[in-house]
């Protein structure tokens, strides 16, 4: 049985390709968010999970495939 979409489906790569757009946006924007006094902790929180979600795919990507 193949898949139609792949490991994800389009639901799913469009979600992850948000939340890295976000991160990126969050990630260059890192300074100024700190200087308009957003807490540091907010900042590493939102890096943490842009981080986790590209890991978390490929895990289960890779759970799925075996």
């Amino acid at each position: 049985m193949t898949r139609r979409h792949g490991l994800l489906g389009p639901r799913a790569v469009r979600v992850i390709a948000l939340v890295l757009a976000l991160g990126m946006i969050a990630g260059l924007g890192a300074p100024y968010l700190l200087q308009a006094g957003v807490p540091l902790w907010a900042v590493l929180l939102l890096v943490l999970i842009v981080l986790a979600v590209p890991v978390v795919a490929v895990a289960r990507g890779d759970r799925t495939r075996r």
